[in-house]
């Protein structure tokens, strides 16, 4: 899979920056292209950003990383999500589960890049009422001069690079 390094590279680092930016690279490929390995790997890295950024847990993290680094690197995406949806039980960082609400995040991601809710909530297995709900609380933001924080931030990036 491409980036596979990148994300075992963040997930060794504890980099939830990194993590993010690729949980944002990974939501864009799976309404691109709709395979479930990009769409678990959106996932993951959106779920383990989450974690790294809460910094009372870095402690306990330790185990979930190992691990998540051992079954990213043999393809086993489904078990890193069942590692981190165990590790946010035993912790109760997230009311309604971490892996739940990358769901939603995910599908509405794959929404507003084209893809109809429906189909989003069926690749992610996300309920669509949750997307509905999730989307009906977002809202996409314009500059007085007609861009959006999407193309703000691309700029930024640019002149940053």
């Amino acid at each position: 899979m491409e980036r596979q390094s990148e994300v075992l590279d963040a997930v060794s680092k504890v980099d939830s920056v990194k993590l993010r930016e690729l949980a944002g690279y990974f939501s864009d490929e799976s309404a691109i292209h709709q395979e479930q390995d990009t769409i678990k790997m959106a996932m993951i890295t959106y779920c383990l950003h989450k974690i790294f950024i809460k910094l009372h847990m870095r402690e306990k993290i330790e185990p979930l990383v190992q691990e998540a680094i051992r079954n990213i690197s043999r393809g086993e995406f489904d078990r890193v999500l069942a590692d981190i949806d165990e590790f946010d039980r035993k912790n109760g960082m997230f009311e309604g589960g971490l892996v739940g609400k990358a769901k939603i995040k995910i599908s509405s991601r794959m929404q507003s890049r084209g893809i109809s809710v429906t189909q989003s909530a069926s690749l992610t297995g996300a309920a669509v009422s949750d997307i509905l709900d999730y989307v009906g609380e977002t809202r996409g933001y314009q500059h007085k001069e007609g861009k959006t924080v999407i193309e703000r931030l691309n700029i930024a990036r640019d002149i940053f690079k």
